[in-house]
């Protein structure tokens, strides 16, 4: 189901999650996989070529997050509609999240990247934010280069950004970040 912006959520924190360099990390070496345990990792193959691999102990976190009361979660992805149709079903995660469509909108070290587009829209409309993305920290960078000084949409306390590595995804630091994050924005 595509998601379309509605009226403001203020006591609700969404997040929005991507999928490749954060779910599922780039293909490297197993020492980049050594931050969740050996015996979690699973894979897929998508479409019958792109092989996806992700660890079950970061779906139960995940898992453990959407399930907090007064969590949003939302899949801001180029998987689009098939994040949860296909990702979702086979993780076990995420299948009813709706997914942001990117309108085709520009790449990550653009002023118009799509996805800081959807992570503005949804600070207008929820009380706080945790955007994941493995590309943040690269359009933060190309902001400072071409942007003019002055006031951020994203300079403000009610977002948390995370970028992981991509050939390592998110890590549980990130994910303790997050809960402490929604922990405190939850209560106010």
């Amino acid at each position: 189901m595509r998601h379309r912006w509605r009226k403001r959520h203020d006591g609700i924190v969404a997040v929005l999650l991507d999928v490749d360099g954060v779910v599922s990390p780039f293909p490297s070496t197993p020492a980049n996989r050594a931050h969740w345990p050996a015996d979690s990792w699973r894979c897929f193959l998508f479409g019958g070529v792109y092989e996806v691999e992700w660890s079950s102990a970061l779906v139960d976190r995940l898992r453990a997050i959407a399930a907090t009361p007064g969590v949003a979660m939302r899949w801001c992805t180029t998987w689009q509609d098939r994040a949860p149709e296909v990702l979702g079903r086979e993780i076990g995660l995420g299948t009813d999240w709706p997914w942001l469509e990117d309108s085709g909108g520009a790449f990550a070290v653009s002023p118009g990247w799509w996805k800081a587009q959807r992570a503005r829209e949804a600070l207008e409309e929820f009380g706080a934010v945790v955007w994941v993305d493995d590309f943040i920290q690269g359009w933060l960078e190309a902001r400072e280069e071409l942007d003019e000084p002055g006031p951020r949409w994203w300079d403000t306390e009610r977002l948390l950004m995370i970028s992981p590595d991509s050939e390592r995804g998110l890590e549980p630091a990130h994910l303790d970040a997050t809960d402490r994050f929604i922990e405190r924005a939850l209560a106010g």
